[in-house]
């Protein structure tokens, strides 16, 4: 049966849910769960319910149900707070409050030739079939089956293909770029914290480096249509410039400056098909998204091109299509899904191509240009290709190391793509004696470690079994326990315990979770899928995090009890709750920062309040009269501040940076610095 759903149309047999602009695919339960609700609009339809006839009395629990709930509502991107479709009553049920009416076969859209046929269930009383007639349709589907393998054995499969690097330098190369004409690779190396260009002649080996003359960091830059040029951002923390230099052999000339971006941007330039203008993207400063320009090396005319909204970082990642003038941008929206968007550069005509709730980046045009290059989902180990709808997909390169960053290599045929074994464990100093000791230090990635509020077990992540699980590990036994058993791929950004140690917050890219510690049960916080931050348990029953409200950020309180969520004041943009009010930290609208319950401001030196967050995290933390933060300078630091003698010392190096402290611990990562380098499919024919 079909419905017309407000501005959806929704497919039983086919199983999908269309609205103006693009078309979904519903898992089987949520087809089984719209499909009850159509038939039952405007009626009050309880959890019990819904398991005897949607589960159809199948064992679940009431967390199941909300979960399929959430997932439903994001489907009609749903506000739970101000619904349009499914609305809420607590301790009573759901209610499907959108308009709801059957297509009739007059009201179908017309069929064309490519349209695939809806699926007809057929029961066997309903069938009156000869037995003449019954030998036809056997002769008929053979020819079908045979038709069929036919197709399969004629399709082009996707080639097997191994890597080689094609660099092995002593640091981490990114960002190659090929000139036209086979010779030479231009990538960036880094190391010891400086980016340096560097030309490397594919034949001989040899390089050579772009030495700007001011000391300026330099790359990424971008080979010429003709191979002579080549193009670059040259920056530091207080410049940002792109130039234009002369290439012969690995040769270079002098730099001609071409534009000037704001100081803190640092962006990436491609040369159009034209080889008089570049598109090249920059931010206003620190911290704030980046967006896509175009520049006319004749006219030095500067646009600002048409691009997806601005969200997180912006719109930092870009390809242009092999044959065409046309821009593939990788942008996230604001649920947080990863966009990919085709730019027309002529007609300055955005079209979105698909969308991908998971964590993945920085899309590529196939060799081709009718494809997009993908890395797999975190961790990747593969690249996919799909077709420009998001579907089609196939795997055309698996390895055993973590792969990201894809190019196309200049054959035509095979990609390019950055790879290493860089890993990072968990470390607990004690601050008294100086003395460290290792909580997981294993060949896979340890991270996110926090204590737990009695202080006798953490909680972080591990890959140990291929997959993000949440992991807990025993302070007295040292016994380590694996808590979730996750089928599918997620991605964690911050791990928190409520005050009686039941549950584990969960923070994703756009989902906030809450993890039963003891049995991995994991219930999904009814809220939009969006940007969340500083996320902290307000009591027991009450969990606290950030949100955007229109340009701002505020607080949003999600009580456990109801699985309802209410907003505090919007003189708060962050709240940092603790057990005990006296450490507890407040930022104001105005980014003031206070606290206590007494909400008294805070003066520490050489600090300021934009430090309260590390990204989504929490990076200032209060104890008495002790701060502790993360200086991102440098190799990077985890710091504590004496607030009764005005000292500052440095506790741990460290170079990522998530960290908890508890008493006299503290917990911090430490990151392996094996190096990475630059490989390259090989097809296998």
């Amino acid at each position: 049966m079909r419905w017309q759903i407000a501005d959806f149309q929704f497919c039983e047999q086919q199983q999908t849910l269309s609205s103006p602009t693009e078309q979904l695919q519903l898992e089987p339960m949520m087809v089984e769960l719209l499909a009850y609700f159509c038939r039952h609009p405007n009626e009050i339809v309880s959890v019990d319910q819904l398991i005897a006839q949607v589960w159809q009395g199948r064992i679940v629990t009431d967390n199941a149900v909300s979960r399929l709930i959430t997932k439903l509502r994001r489907a009609f991107a749903d506000d739970a707070r101000q619904p349009r479709f499914i609305a809420t009553f607590p301790k009573k049920g759901y209610k499907f409050v959108a308009r709801v009416k059957v297509i009739g076969d007059s009201n179908k859209p017309p069929s064309t030739p490519a349209a695939l046929p809806e699926t007809v269930t057929v029961t066997e009383p309903a069938l009156s079939v000869s037995g003449g007639a019954l030998r036809k349709l056997a002769v008929i589907g053979f020819l079908l089956v045979i038709a069929a393998l036919v197709f399969i054995w004629q399709t082009p499969q996707p080639a097997a293909r191994f890597a080689r690097a094609l660099t092995s330098m002593d640091g981490n190369e990114v960002f190659p770029s090929f000139s036209a004409d086979g010779n030479r690779m231009a990538f960036m190396s880094v190391k010891e914290q400086r980016l340096r260009l560097v030309i490397k002649d594919l034949a001989s080996g040899k390089t050579t480096e772009i030495a700007h003359p001011d000391g300026l960091n330099t790359g990424p830059g971008d080979w010429s249509k003709q191979s002579d040029k080549l193009v670059y951002l040259a920056a530091s923390a207080q410049r940002c410039e792109y130039y234009i230099i002369d290439i012969k052999g690995l040769t270079p000339g002098e730099p001609r400056l071409i534009h000037r971006c704001p100081a803190g941007s640092y962006g990436k330039v491609l040369f159009t098909h034209n080889d008089q203008r570049v598109v090249f993207s920059e931010n206003a400063g620190p911290g704030t998204p980046y967006s896509i320009y175009e520049l006319d090396l004749m006219t030095q005319r500067k646009r600002r091109l048409n691009q997806p909204d601005l969200y997180l970082s912006g719109n930092s990642q870009f390809d242009l299509h092999p044959h065409k003038d046309k821009l593939l941008i990788s942008s996230p929206d604001k649920q947080q899904w990863e966009g990919f968007y085709a730019l027309d550069l002529t007609t300055n005509k955005l079209d979105l191509l698909f969308k991908q709730d998971a964590y993945i980046c920085c899309g590529i045009w196939d060799h081709t240009g009718e494809n997009v290059i993908l890395m797999g989902e975190h961790p990747a180990y593969q690249l996919l290709s799909y077709d420009l709808a998001g579907k089609n997909k196939q795997v055309i390169f698996s390895g055993s190391r973590r792969i990201s960053l894809p190019r196309r290599f200049n054959n035509q045929t095979d990609y390019v793509f950055l790879s290493g074994d860089k890993h990072t464990d968990i470390q607990i100093l004690d601050i008294e004696s100086g003395e460290v000791g290792s909580i997981a230090n294993d060949t896979v990635d340890e991270l996110l470690a926090t204590f737990a509020s009695n202080h006798r077990a953490i909680a972080y992540i591990s890959m140990a079994s291929g997959k993000e699980q949440v992991w807990k590990y025993d302070l007295a036994s040292g016994e380590r326990r694996k808590i979730t058993a996750f089928t599918e791929s997620r991605h964690y950004l911050d791990l928190h315990w409520s005050p009686d140690d039941r549950y584990i917050a969960g923070l994703t890219f756009n989902e906030l979770h809450l993890i039963d510690s003891t049995t991995g049960e994991v219930t999904i916080v009814d809220f939009p899928q969006t940007e969340i931050r500083g996320v902290s348990f307000k009591s027991a029953s009450e969990l606290s995090f950030s949100a955007k409200e229109g340009e701002r950020w505020r607080v949003y309180t999600y009580h456990l009890s109801s699985q309802s969520v209410t907003a505090e004041s919007p003189e708060w943009a962050f709240i940092q709750f603790t057990p005990d009010r006296d450490n507890t930290l407040w930022l104001s609208a105005d980014y003031t920062l206070y606290y206590s319950a007494q909400q008294i401001k805070a003066d520490i030196p050489g600090t300021s309040s934009a430090m309260l967050l590390n990204g989504r995290q929490w990076n200032l933390r209060k104890q008495d009269s002790l701060w502790y933060w993360y200086d991102r300078e440098g190799p990077g630091h985890i710091k504590r501040f004496h607030a009764q003698n005005g000292s500052i010392e440095s506790l741990a190096e460290s170079g990522v940076g998530h960290f908890d402290v508890h008493g006299r611990s503290l917990l911090f990562i430490n990151s392996s610095e094996s190096q990475s380098n630059l490989f390259r499919t090989i097809s296998q024919n």
